[in-house]
């Protein structure tokens, strides 16, 4: 996922359940905004379903230079839970989101390639129930900014399709606000013209 693309993530989670072969998988896909989050999604799931054989996980959290993504199998045979989870989450360009497939085992073993199947059926089962929301990886900056300028400096924010996070009254002003990534370099040319030596301009992503 370059820093140009846009990418999709969940509006809120959803759950789908389906049988291969006796087995009982629960897949539970919700957006997640951070790892922490992530993992709290997870171990959550596992509490819910902790009589289950299996909670297998991925997530993807951000996007660009800042992605984070992870797989486990959770005591599957290694490659055939978490990552067939996570080549769903990459293929469909979903990101900071989390997955958990639950398998209860139905007394027949599915292979391979059956479990690596079924896992990666646990993404596009969620998905087909799940609302997209379009996202567009952002940058934060961190200005200090003489009064003078604000005007000026707030115009061009917004004539990128930025957004002003907060900002700080002193002696100076401090302006926090966020950019597409695509724009950084673009944004940051432009806002040091505006500051033209009378303040500081720092990136904070």
């Amino acid at each position: 996922m370059s820093g140009d693309q846009s990418y999709y993530s969940i509006k809120e989670p959803v759950r789908a359940r389906f049988t291969v072969s006796g087995s009982r998988f629960i897949a539970t896909l919700a957006p997640a905004a951070s790892v922490e989050e992530a993992l709290e999604f997870i171990d959550a799931i596992k509490a819910e379903f902790h009589d289950a054989t299996h909670n297998t996980y991925a997530y993807r959290i951000g996007a660009g230079s800042t992605l984070q993504e992870r797989a486990n199998d959770d005591r599957e045979p290694a490659g055939t839970a978490g990552q067939p989870m996570l080549q769903a989450l990459q293929g469909a360009n979903i990101s900071d989101a989390v997955v958990v497939g639950t398998r209860y085992f139905g007394g027949v073993k599915l292979g391979i390639g059956g479990l690596t199947r079924a896992y990666r059926n646990c993404v596009r089962e969620s998905l087909a129930l799940a609302t997209l929301v379009e996202r567009v990886p952002q940058v934060r900056f961190r200005l200090d900014v003489a009064y003078a300028a604000l005007g000026a400096v707030t115009r061009h924010i917004e004539s990128l399709s930025g957004e002003i996070i907060s900002v700080e009254y002193g002696e100076s002003v401090v302006v926090t606000a966020s950019l597409p990534e695509r724009l950084a370099e673009e944004a940051a040319g432009g806002l040091e013209d505006l500051l033209r030596g009378q303040g500081s301009l720092q990136r904070l992503d």
